[in-house]
């Protein structure tokens, strides 16, 4: 009953701080300010046609971003419509030296026919029908996907290609087959290769007649990934050349690098002035990239790895940023031991210390390693070819310039995703890529549901969080099929995120949110595995709490798997604070980030932490706000809060009941006998049979009424507020002192208690044997909580050695002893 009362507590509070941004939206006037996407939009080096095709940087200094690589363009509704499957058209970029000859022009991009990915397809093509809430988000500021209003059987491709106002979607192309074949003419009456932002540079594609039927069409393996830039290079800041602009007050945006040498294995290459744009101020008057500090940054002494593409004069302008030495394989810092490892996560991670404005970390927990000689740990091995699950989280914008935090809590930002230890292009070392699994709800910066690289999510100064937010990428080994299986429930649930499930609307409730669904996409994976092993009923504890799965999830596995009726195969999405309880862990991004972490740590799973804070740091307006649990930003409140709902919300496994159930085994054959010995216990008879029955009815009665007071009360104060939450890895000396202060709490509560409003027992209460017991009980019970982390063993103890105590072995004669009589 109380995890209920409490969990209600939780969901409301919840709903809450989720839906606030909804409301807002739907109340808005339609002369709202314009979406940070609009204004973003209007400066020159944010629209496509301001790099030319035909204007490319020196080869010995630049490489690709990607083989293949180009910008998605919706085709008109009738030619969609003229082809059954799901089909795009890209503008290529950059293609693989066979296919050079393709760069500049638009050809078609559609899915090949592996049966997986079809069924992946078909099971998310959907009619787009916006309605009234999608047309108030839109006029409220946020990017709704207008383009593909009124089409049918919208596939993955054309969701991504229309999900923006115009067509500026880049995507690198991974497991791309080009078929040559003669395909239908396009004589849609469209320029495929027409660019609402310029000129595109390139071949338009709408060739007619012969030429037209020639047209080549790539069909992919995988889902596209949303990339930034065209070309690549890895520079080290030199100086600032200052700014384009009148202005003397106006931001630098030239500066003065010096290019990797690959010869020498240090920035003593050619020197270069490059474009790093001070991007236009979002709608709420905030950049979301600051250049300020570039020069100085820390993280910038190992260069940095740029995207983007030179403009029509040559200038080459910077789209991405990242930073060398946060992918770079060796730790600054290596935690060993479970303990030190889930003290690092709960307690460090996300500290102040950790988190100043313009810092970096790379820490790597190691669970398995020697907790008492960390300098000779080796740590884990990353080789090229490794791969690893990505848990991404990020918290929020403070300072004079931040965001509002509704009810003291920082919610943050959650999503799962994947890293792959590749050799970098210019130095040949092993470093990390990073690919996220963006389930992202409509919002005014233009960023899109899908998988993106770096360079387009964290990096990117238009729309990434590098620059504005503290963020945190945990990296686990994993295996390759795993993470496949992973991708493609992901891919399932991004899709249905950019279309609405044909709405247009995805937004964010209790029940869906990015943290709740990418919790959904690992539970469709686990559920469609072959096999679950430890770690997967673990992981599926945290995904469902209270071992009930949610409807919709379980609905949607079947769906995915081919199990359910027809009649009934579509998805479904429910929104109710019923369903969000269900899968309350998975309710706050930082819940969830700490959970999944801690479950793969005490699997002896290394966790790779990678930490950014407002890089570079130059903007004294804005600090780094962590993502907190509920009421997170209040002192004592906070981490009160979070150790009662981790005690009651945490279900006791079959051997923590067993540890309890032994525990009052022990306790009874200590206390009752020298009890009984020694006057304090005394052996009651049974009621006389013709009163048997209503005896039993109040005995029930008064057992309910202990099982509030003394138990549930005493074990919320003395054991889940007063001692460390034991999954969170304390140290011995934690535990020790913290338990013997709750300890000595617990046993001088009962003299007090005697003393101010529970004075009839009073003498019970002073008497030494008495406390004794009670010192025995508070150890028996501090153990059981420290062994499970969940209040409802020791509460179990507690309340039957209570009832026992007065119900059979003379408690209440002993409580109701008149005051004049002798010692007990």
């Amino acid at each position: 009953m109380a995890a209920r009362i409490m969990a209600v507590a939780l969901g409301l509070l919840l709903a809450f701080l989720q839906l606030p941004p909804l409301g807002q939206a739907l109340a808005a006037a339609p002369t709202a300010k314009p979406s940070s996407e609009v204004l973003s939009g209007r400066a020159p080096f944010n629209q496509p046609g301001h790099y030319p095709l035909d204007v490319r940087p020196d080869p010995r200094l630049f490489r690709p971003h990607a083989a293949w690589l180009g910008r998605l363009i919706l085709p008109e509704a009738a030619a969609a419509a003229a082809l059954p499957e799901d089909w795009v058209w890209i503008e290529l970029e950059q293609a693989p030296p066979p296919w050079q000859h393709l760069v500049g022009r638009t050809v078609r991009l559609g899915w090949q026919s592996n049966p997986e990915l079809q069924r992946l397809v078909a099971a998310v093509r959907t009619d787009v029908r916006l309605g009234t809430t999608a047309r108030k988000l839109a006029a409220a500021g946020n990017v709704v996907p207008t383009r593909l209003d009124g089409r049918f059987r919208v596939g993955p491709l054309q969701s991504l290609a229309g999900a923006r106002p115009v067509d500026d979607m880049t995507v690198r192309l991974e497991g791309v087959q080009v078929e040559t074949s003669p395909g239908p003419p396009s004589s849609h009456g469209e320029s495929p290769g027409g660019d609402p932002g310029g000129d595109s540079g390139g071949d338009s594609g709408g060739d007619s007649g012969a030429n037209s039927a020639a047209t080549p069409m790539l069909r992919l393996e995988r889902p596209p990934v949303q990339t930034s830039g065209r070309w690549s290079a890895l520079v080290k800041i030199v100086t600032s050349e200052g700014s384009s602009g009148a202005a003397k007050d106006q931001l630098a945006d030239r500066y003065r690098v010096r290019h990797y040498n690959p010869a020498s294995g240090r920035f003593d290459g050619p020197e270069q002035v490059l474009r790093i744009p001070v991007q236009p101020a979002d709608r709420h008057g905030r950049r979301l990239f600051d250049g300020r500090g570039l020069l100085t940054t820390a993280v910038g002494r190992d260069g940095w790895l740029v995207h983007g593409a030179p403009d029509a004069d040559g200038l080459f302008t910077v789209q991405a940023l990242e930073p060398r030495a946060l992918f770079q394989l060796s730790p600054s810092r290596r935690i060993v031991g479970r303990s030190a490892a889930l003290r690092w996560l709960h307690q460090a991670n996300w500290s102040p210390g950790e988190g100043r404005r313009g810092s970096f970390s790379v820490v790597e927990l190691d669970p398995s390693g020697m907790e008492l000689d960390p300098d000779e740990a080796d740590g884990p091995t990353w080789r090229l070819g490794d791969q690893a699950l990505l848990i991404h989280s990020f918290g929020g914008i403070g300072g004079a310039d931040g965001e509002p935090t509704p009810a003291f809590t920082v919610t943050g930002h959650f999503a799962f995703g994947r890293a792959e230890v590749i050799a970098d292009p210019f130095t040949g070392e092993p470093r990390f890529e990073l690919t996220y699994h963006q389930i992202y709800a409509n919002n005014p910066n233009g960023i899109v549901a899908g998988s993106q690289d770096w360079s387009a999510y964290s990096g990117n100064l238009r729309r990434g969080w590098l620059g504005s937010r503290p963020i945190a990428d945990g990296l686990v080994p994993a295996s390759a099929p795993a993470l496949r299986q992973l991708d493609l429930q992901s891919e399932v649930l991004m899709a249905r995120y950019r279309s609405g499930d044909g709405s247009g609307v995805a937004a964010v409730t209790a029940a869906t949110s990015c943290v709740q669904d990418s919790s959904q996409a690992l539970f469709l994976a686990l559920a469609l595995a072959p096999r679950r092993d430890g770690l997967g009923e673990a992981l599926q504890a945290v995904l469902s709490p209270f071992g009930i799965v949610r409807a919709d999830w379980e609905h949607n596995a079947r769906v995915l798997a081919g199990s359910q009726p027809e009649a009934s195969q579509g998805f479904r999405k429910l929104t109710s604070l019923r369903a969000g309880l269900l899968s309350w862990r998975t309710m706050l991004p930082r819940r969830a980030f700490d959970s999944f972490a801690q479950t793969l740590l005490g699997h002896g799973h290394p966790l790779h932490l990678l930490r950014t804070n407002q890089l570079p740091g130059g903007n004294p307006r804005i600090s780094p706000l962590a993502p907190t649990l509920l009421l997170g930003q209040l002192p004592v409140v906070a981490p009160l809060l979070r150790r009662l709902l981790d005690a009651v919300l945490q279900p006791p496994t079959p051997g923590t009941w067993g540890l309890s159930l032994a525990l009052l085994a022990i306790y009874g054959a200590l206390v009752i006998p020298a009890g009984l010995r020694c006057g304090l216990l005394h052996w009651q008879g049974r009621p006389r049979p013709p009163l048997a029955p209503l005896a039993l009815l109040a005995l029930l009665g008064r057992s309910l009424r202990l099982l509030a007071m003394p138990a549930l009360v005493e074990e919320l104060v003395f054991r889940a507020a007063l001692l460390p939450q034991p999954l969170e890895g304390p140290s011995t000396a934690n535990l020790l002192g913290w338990g013997s202060l709750a300890l000595g709490l617990f046993v001088a509560y009962h003299p007090i208690a005697g003393r101010l409003w529970y004075r009839q027992g009073r003498r019970l209460f002073d008497d030494p044997r008495f406390l004794l017991a009670c010192t025995l009980l508070g150890i028996v019970c501090s153990v059981a909580y420290l062994g499970s982390g969940s209040i409802w063993p020791p509460l179990l103890i507690h309340w039957l050695v209570v009832v026992i105590w007065l119900e059979l072995l003379g408690g209440h004669r002993l409580l109701l002893q008149p005051k004049g009589r002798g010692r007990l």
